[in-house]
């Protein structure tokens, strides 16, 4: 399904004294999981461990996802990860998605024809 080219590299920046930065990590691997397959890396960092990183990184708050593309584009999204839409439009995970939604419509019009054969 995905080649080595595919492959998307996240780095999320928490602040593991939140109680929703564990919410927020699982949440985002089951995202890149649902539309990316395997084709991912995602590296969790804790900035409460590695407090240098705010400044060499630039971090103004947490969380902070860092993507880089398959096509070396960088995105950063900062807060609110739960807007899954947005973040897969972002990231161009929407091809994938776009790609599943027409694959399910064929099969689902192939199964209204299957059925219509035996009526």
């Amino acid at each position: 399904m995905s080649s080595i080219d595919d492959h998307y590299h996240l780095v999320l920046y928490i602040d593991t004294a939140k109680p929703r930065s564990f919410d927020i990590s699982h949440r985002l691997r089951q995202l890149c999981k649902r539309h990316l397959s395997k084709s991912f890396t995602l590296e969790v960092i804790d900035l409460r461990k590695e407090p240098a990183l705010l400044e060499q990184r630039r971090i103004i708050a947490v969380p902070t996802l860092d993507v880089t593309t398959p096509q070396s584009q960088q995105h950063r999204f900062v807060g609110d990860l739960t807007a899954s839409k947005s973040f897969i439009v972002a990231t161009g995970m929407f091809l994938n998605a776009e790609n599943m939604q027409q694959n399910a419509t064929k099969m689902k019009q192939n199964i209204i024809n299957y059925k219509s054969k035996f009526k």
